[in-house]
């Protein structure tokens, strides 16, 4: 095994390998800052929006984790691609659109998913903030603004930390659907290489060690993450 694993590496896998480990950072992260992004927004509307537009976020929550999220990656690529190919065509960008519109459709789809779960926990967040302390921000003179960047959100980021190290871990592992479109990321990687060198179990054992190696060094940093959010809040908290 480990002379077949060898063999693939120098034989130009590594390298498709180390592409596709690339790309599957490059539609977590910005997946998952979309999704901190839809998150952040939708637990201010949930705690302090009129119920109209509570309700419209609650469903939007509902129908996302309702869904696999295979099933979102299908909708958005199939209900899409015409429009996106005939805009390619139009402004002759044929070639950028074929190379970039998996991993358009990757991100907004890991976003979504991604968004619906993090609204619940940065609800949660804002409301472990104790509120006596926003009410002493205003009683010593702090503007609106300082009480949200000096007392809300340092400790609503230590408080959503936990819970976004879990929507992280889940939307990297999402990534491996993406494969199905079109995206060469790790998964895909595989799959090209376990056609092309009829070696599936090796190809396949690479890509399982490497999604190990990001999620470990991923949960690491949000460990030191943590930490540092924390400084000096824990005797408060």
């Amino acid at each position: 095994m480990l002379e077949t694993l060898l063999r693939i590496l120098n034989d130009g896998w590594g390298w498709m390998f180390l592409r596709g480990a690339a790309m599957t950072l490059f539609i977590s992260v910005l997946g998952m800052a979309l999704g901190v992004l839809i998150g952040v927004t939708g637990a201010s509307i949930k705690l302090n929006g009129p119920r109209w537009l509570s309700g419209l976020v609650s469903v939007y929550t509902t129908i996302t984790r309702s869904i696999p999220e295979l099933l979102i990656i299908y909708l958005l690529f199939f209900g899409s691609i015409h429009s996106v190919s005939q805009l390619g065509d139009f402004f002759q960008m044929e070639e950028l659109i074929n190379r970039w519109f998996p991993a358009a459709v990757g991100i907004l789809a890991i976003g979504l998913v991604a968004g619906s779960y993090s609204v619940e926990v940065f609800r949660g967040a804002l409301q472990a903030i104790p509120t006596g302390q926003i009410e002493a921000a205003k009683a010593i003179g702090m503007s609106r603004w300082q009480r949200l960047w000096r007392v809300v959100i340092p400790q609503m980021t230590w408080f959503a930390l936990p819970g976004c190290n879990n929507v992280w871990q889940t939307a990297l592992k999402d990534t491996a659907l993406i494969a199905l479109v079109g995206l060469v990321e790790i998964m895909r990687a595989a799959q090209l290489g376990a056609a092309a060198m009829r070696e599936p179990l090796a190809m396949y054992l690479i890509a399982g060690f490497l999604f190990f190696i990001i999620g470990i060094g991923s949960q690491a940093l949000f460990v030191i993450a943590e930490k540092y959010a924390g400084r000096g809040m824990r005797a408060v908290a």
